[in-house]
Order: C-alpha cells, then sequence, then structure tokens
C-alpha cells in the first residue's frame, strides 16, 4: 500500500478547524460576518460559559432554502464567489466557505433557517462533522445557528481554552470590532441569558462610535476624511494626551473588515510619532475603503490580515489625513445613545466612557507642593483630606529593614553635601572618597515600591471624597476583575459596577497625589494575563508600575529640602541599590577614577 493517502471529509475539517476556529470568539466572529453578509439588521448573540458550552447566533437576515442549507455544510461551499475574477473585487466578509463546515466538524451544531418568504423552515443536526438530523420546520425567517460543545470531540484543542472571563474578553473583543463598522444594524450579546451589551441602529459612525468607546470620550476625538481615485478614508481621532499602552484602542477597519494592519498601524503611529510617548498608542477609529483590485483580503485563513497593492500610498493618505486632524481643535462630536448596557448606577463624581478620558497629566510638582487652588474642577477626584497631601512624598517608612544594618564607618547619603543637580535628573554629592551620582526617579521609585509592598494587607487606602467610574475594554476587565482582591491589599478599594464598569473608591496612601484612573488602566495594561502566574509576581508589577508612575521624574527640579528628604528615605530603604526595574539608583566614581580622567595617576 503506498505512502500517500486521501485524508476522510470529517479529518480535513478538523485540520481546517484548527486554522479557522481557534477559540469561541473565532466562532461568534465568522457567525456574525455570516448574518452580515445576509443583510440582517438584528443580530443577536447568546452564549453559555464563555461559549465553551454553547454559542446561539440569531439574525433576520435573507435565511436559506433547504437544498442551500445542506450544502453550506460542505467544504468550499459559498454564495459570494463564482471564479477566480470575484477574488479581486470581495465586498462580503466571508467567502471561503470553510467556516460552518469547520465549526461544526469540532461541535454538536445545529442549524435551523428559513427564507423570508418561504412557509417552512429547515432544521439541521450535525455532531463532530457527521450529519444526524434533516427535517423541516416552523421557525422565524432569517438564521438561528447553535453551537454545543466546542471541541468536544477534539480534547486537546479544548485543553488550550482559557477561563470563562478571558474568553469572555477575546469575545467581547470581536463582537465591539464587528459592531463598529456596522452601524445600521442592531447588535446584542448575552452571557449566561443576562445582557451584557446593546447597540441599537444608529444614523452615523459616530453614533455608533458613542456607544462603544463611551460618549464622553467621543466627543473629545476628532472626525477626519480624505477621497482620492483610490482610496477614500473616514474616522475619529483621540487628542494626543489620550494614550493607551496597548494596540486595543486602534480600530482599523478595510472594505467594512475589521483587521490588524501593520501597514496601516504604522501610518497612524507616524502620525503621532512627534505628540506621543513611543510604546503609548492613540485612540483612532479608522474605516479605509479601497478600490476593487487594490487590496487582497485573501492573505489570512481568518481573512483578520489584508495586502495592499500599493501600501506605500495608502500609508501617507492615512497620515495625512491624521495629521490634518490633529491640527485643529477637537469639535462637539453629537453623539446619542448610552455607552454601556447596563446603565452605570448615579455616583458622585463624572460617568466616563469605555476609553475613561484621563486629564492630562502636568509633570510632578515638588516633594512638598501643596494644591492651592479654590477647589477642582468639574470632573477632576480629589482626596477626602482637607489639605491634600504631598504629591510625590510617601508616607513615613519604618526604620530600615534590610537584613545587615549598614557599615557604621560609610557615611549616609543624607550626611553627604550636596553638590546640586545635574540636568535636573542626578543628585550629585561629595563623598569623602570621590563623587556619588543618583537618579532622582530610580531612588525615589525603589522607595514607593518597598513602601507599597511592605504595606500589603496592612495600611488602608485613603478614600476619594469624588468617587471615579471606570469602563475598560472586555480584555483589561478580565484583569482588573480577577486582581480585584490583590488590588485591595495594596489599599486601593475597587467595586464592579455592572458590565465592565468598576469604581474607585479608595486608593494608597503613597499614591494619594496620581489620578486614580489613569494609574488603574496603565496597570492593567501592563499586567501579565497570565491567570496562573504567580500571585507575588502579578502584585510586585503593580507595585512597580505604580511606583513609577507615582515617583518624581527625570527632568524634575527639586528643592534643597526635597534633596535631603528624598535623600534620608533612600536611606532607610530597602535594597536601595536598583529601581524595581533592575536599574541602578547609585554610582560612585572615586577619586582615583577621576584622576585617571584627567592622567593625574
Amino acid at each position: 500500500m503506498g505512502r500517500i493517502r486521501i485524508l476522510p471529509d470529517t479529518l480535513c475539517n478538523q485540520i481546517a478547524a484548527g486554522e479557522v476556529v481557534e477559540r469561541p470568539a473565532a466562532v461568534v466572529k465568522e457567525l456574525v460576518e455570516n448574518s452580515l453578509d445576509a443583510g440582517s439588521r438584528r443580530i443577536s448573540v447568546s452564549l453559555l460559559q464563555g461559549g465553551r458550552r454553547e454559542i446561539r447566533v440569531t439574525d433576520n437576515g435573507a435565511g436559506m432554502s433547504p437544498d442551500d442549507a445542506l450544502l453550506a455544510l460542505e467544504r468550499h461551499a459559498t454564495s459570494k464567489i463564482a471564479a477566480v475574477e470575484d477574488l479581486d473585487a470581495i465586498k462580503s466578509l466571508g467567502f471561503r466557505g470553510e467556516a460552518i463546515p469547520s465549526i461544526a466538524a469540532v461541535s454538536r451544531f445545529e442549524l435551523s433557517t428559513r427564507e423570508q418568504d418561504a412557509v417552512s423552515g429547515t432544521v439541521i443536526r450535525v455532531e463532530g462533522g457527521t450529519v444526524r438530523d434533516v427535517r423541516e420546520t416552523g421557525c422565524p425567517a432569517g438564521t438561528l445557528i447553535t453551537v454545543r460543545d466546542l471541541f468536544y470531540n477534539v480534547p486537546a484543542r479544548r485543553s488550550f481554552l482559557r477561563s470563562v472571563d478571558t474568553e469572555m474578553a477575546h469575545i467581547g473583543d470581536q463582537f465591539l470590532r464587528l459592531s463598529m463598522a456596522h452601524p445600521s444594524v442592531h447588535f446584542q450579546l448575552f452571557h449566561q441569558e443576562r445582557l451584557q451589551y446593546d447597540f441599537p441602529q444608529t444614523k452615523t459612525l459616530q453614533d455608533r462610535a458613542g456607544q462603544i468607546l463611551g460618549v464622553s470620550l467621543c466627543r473629545q476625538l476628532r472626525p477626519f476624511s480624505l477621497d482620492t481615485p483610490d482610496v477614500a478614508l473616514t474616522g475619529l481621532a483621540g487628542p494626543p494626551d489620550l494614550q493607551r499602552a496597548n494596540g486595543q484602542s486602534l480600530f482599523v477597519y478595510v472594505n467594512g473588515r475589521p483587521v490588524w494592519d501593520r501597514a496601516v498601524n504604522r501610518a497612524i503611529l507616524r502620525a503621532y510619532e512627534s505628540l506621543i510617548p513611543r510604546g503609548k498608542y492613540p485612540v483612532v477609529a479608522l474605516f479605509l475603503n479601497v478600490r476593487a483590485g487594490l487590496v487582497d483580503v485573501n492573505v489570512h485563513p481568518t481573512k483578520r490580515e489584508v495586502r495592499f497593492r500599493n501600501p506605500g500610498d495608502v500609508i501617507e493618505i492615512v497620515r495625512q489625513a491624521l495629521l490634518g486632524a490633529l491640527e485643529r481643535p477637537a469639535p462637539h462630536i453629537g453623539v446619542s445613545g448610552s455607552p454601556w448596557l447596563p446603565p452605570p448606577r448615579p455616583v458622585h463624581g463624572p460617568a466616563t466612557g469605555s476609553f475613561a478620558r484621563e486629564t492630562q497629566i502636568p509633570m510632578m510638582p515638588s516633594l512638598n507642593a501643596r494644591r492651592i487652588d479654590a477647589g477642582p474642577p468639574p470632573g477632576e477626584w480629589r482626596p477626602e483630606a482637607a489639605e491634600t497631601p504631598p504629591a510625590a512624598v510617601p508616607r513615613p517608612v519604618p526604620e530600615r529593614d534590610a537584613a545587615e544594618p549598614p557599615v557604621e564607618d560609610e557615611p549616609l547619603l543624607s550626611q553627604l553635601p550636596v553638590i546640586g543637580q545635574l540636568a535636573c535628573s542626578y543628585i550629585l554629592l561629595e563623598a569623602p572618597d570621590g563623587l556619588v551620582l543618583i537618579d532622582q526617579h530610580a531612588a525615589h521609585e525603589r522607595i514607593l515600591f518597598n513602601h507599597l509592598s511592605a504595606a500589603r494587607g496592612r495600611e488602608a487606602g485613603q478614600r476619594l471624597t469624588r468617587s471615579v467610574v471606570l469602563e475598560l475594554f472586555p480584555k483589561d476587565a478580565v484583569v482588573l476583575r480577577r486582581w480585584i482582591g490583590q488590588l485591595g491589599e495594596l489599599g486601593f478599594d475597587i467595586e464592579p459596577f455592572g458590565g465592565d464598569s468598576f469604581v474607585i473608591q479608595a486608593v494608597p496612601a503613597v499614591l494619594s497625589g496620581y489620578p486614580p484612573e489613569k494609574l488603574i488602566r496603565e496597570m492593567i495594561e501592563s499586567a501579565h494575563e497570565d491567570e496562573n502566574g504567580p500571585r507575588s509576581e502579578l502584585l510586585a508589577g503593580l507595585a512597580k508600575t505604580a511606583a513609577c508612575h507615582s515617583a518624581v521624574r527625570a527632568g524634575q527640579r527639586l528643592k534643597p529640602e526635597e534633596i535631603r528628604s528624598l535623600l534620608q528615605q533612600l536611606d532607610r530603604a530597602r535594597t536601595a541599590a536598583t529601581c524595581p526595574h533592575g536599574r541602578p539608583v547609585t554610582f560612585r566614581l572615586s577619586l582615583s577614577q577621576i584622576a585617571h580622567l584627567f592622567h593625574r595617576t
């Protein structure tokens, strides 16, 4: 018998499922895209156990005849292309004809469908790729697909599924991105029979963006558009001070298809390159329409990537459109509708959108600075204390807690004469044997980190007079929900507030001078998603982030008494040689080394 053999259809479908069906979110994406291609104006997604137990997608689209419903279960069966030439003019979201048979091959699958003018519909039941039942049924016009027990017959794949919260975060991300591009469609998402998102039909993309990103944030965005013979684009661009630590804030669409394209993302970042720090991302929703034949959408099994015939032209058009938007002041964009469901309950202070507006933070004030303004401006948080504590100075820390006391004949840093500051970043001290340089940011970062680490579970947080509502993307909400108890050990008081909303009521006293919504958001974005990671590592990472963003900055001029306070606290600090990120805090240059530089040896 020869070595080459034809694989059975069931195995072929399971192999295809490995490319198309990565996790429950991929199933939702493929089925919703099919519903959109069918002309649906109402699409409902219902999930049990994060899609692991059941995914149900209902639409009111065109529906299928009995023959078409059976054909849809065959590989490479599609109504959207018929010839090679059609690949150059694809307007539908799905066209490969792989999604339904691939999903049916790794689940207990049921398809119920009826055409708009048909008297009855058809129901087909498939188990592991094998058709078990086909019969006539009464059902509403449109299509209902139910996917149960995903990967039940592929245990190796099922073992790679993550927790319910994590899978729901991926589903939520796909759902939001598909909803953004189709404002004329009413989208609903249920989990465990509870409504998570409800986006009614809107007239404009701006209104849909307001539903998804939040009305308050959407009002900050600047609309832009640009038309050329081959490319037309529209979108919304966030101001430079509205920054995120990852690319989740980039909503990019090519011919109505949500994509993750390196060329387009690079064009967006180039427009902001002189406005935001490297490693940060702006908030941008970009809708790019490219003439047929100039873009290839058939380069990835899940259609998440595209290829442009002239990528350089596209990059330049995107960059120019964004630059034009950023040069204009942000107008008032009229948006309607609630940003999330369920609607947030009223609290003291402003309710923010899912990309909660964050005040642009000026350079951190001096260590002993006080807020002297008459009162907080609208929407600003303020600790409950009558007098705001120093913006960056931690509370008194315990005496040195290192295992070994310092060498008695070695003078403390606070006892050395201060020469001054170099470039407002380094403190210069005169030592008996030479020169000591101290990185002021790294030093204060170490002090704060030690204080936060030592205070876990022992120090209550400082209450805020105005609670802060924070609304997050699904993936970020999962991280915060998972570690909300551990954040409490650091002194934060954070409670779920419905959906992906949270309310911040207290922060560690040592961080009371930093905007809590920005601090929490950046901690979440830098936190590792691995739910099985060591608890100590995650808490250390959170403390590092909090310390980094609360410490005095490089380039900040300090007063003599502030320098002395910093040195005294550094003398008491444990493991003061490096900052929490491993960078050195101090550097000593001996007299002999200095003499060597001047050839005096």
